[in-house]
């Protein structure tokens, strides 16, 4: 084919040396929150978050900050919310969501690291609106975890200590 013969995209769907140009009649993507989480476990039990006044838990963490990465989101975090100082993090997995956020769908991603601490490190919710708890893995199923995807995620990663992807459908 000689180059005039060649097809040329539509103006607005056209290639620039930064990617390609937005399309003006497409709709918006919805915007996507990051978070991170900590499956911190040791021997039969794991550390839990719950926001005060809630009856579900999740991992401790939260949102990763515009230019940070996540694992020093996680560091941050962990060091906020419980004085933790994570010796290892190893990549565990992501989960898949969507949250209802002033009255906008967004997309979350949810990015999970097992991390190791230190044994002798003590540990205890620093802020006034969240809990910090150790329980028992057995009590897992009984709890209302949030992503609910955790319920596959934990158990899958003490197996087999292999990463999944957990999509806003299941695995």
């Amino acid at each position: 084919m000689t180059p005039s013969a060649r097809p040329s995209a539509p103006a607005s769907t056209a290639s620039t040396a930064s990617g390609p140009a937005l399309d003006p009649t497409e709709p918006a993507a919805a915007p996507v929150r990051i978070n991170v989480r900590a499956l911190l476990v040791e021997g039969d039990r794991i550390l839990l978050a719950n926001e005060r006044g809630q009856t579900w838990f999740h991992l401790p963490g939260g949102q990763v900050d515009a230019g940070e990465t996540v694992q020093g989101a996680l560091r941050r975090l962990l060091d906020e919310q419980a004085g933790i100082e994570p010796d290892h993090l190893a990549f565990a997995g992501c989960i898949e969501g969507s949250a209802t956020e002033r009255d906008e769908r967004v997309g979350v991603l949810d990015v999970v690291f097992a991390a190791d601490r230190s044994r002798a490190a003590e540990f205890g919710s620093r802020l006034d609106d969240l809990d910090i708890v150790s329980v028992s893995l057995a009590s897992l199923p009984d709890l209302q975890l949030r992503p609910a995807t955790l319920r596959q995620l934990i158990p899958e990663w003490l197996l087999h200590a292999r990463p999944a992807w957990y999509g806003a459908s299941g695995r």
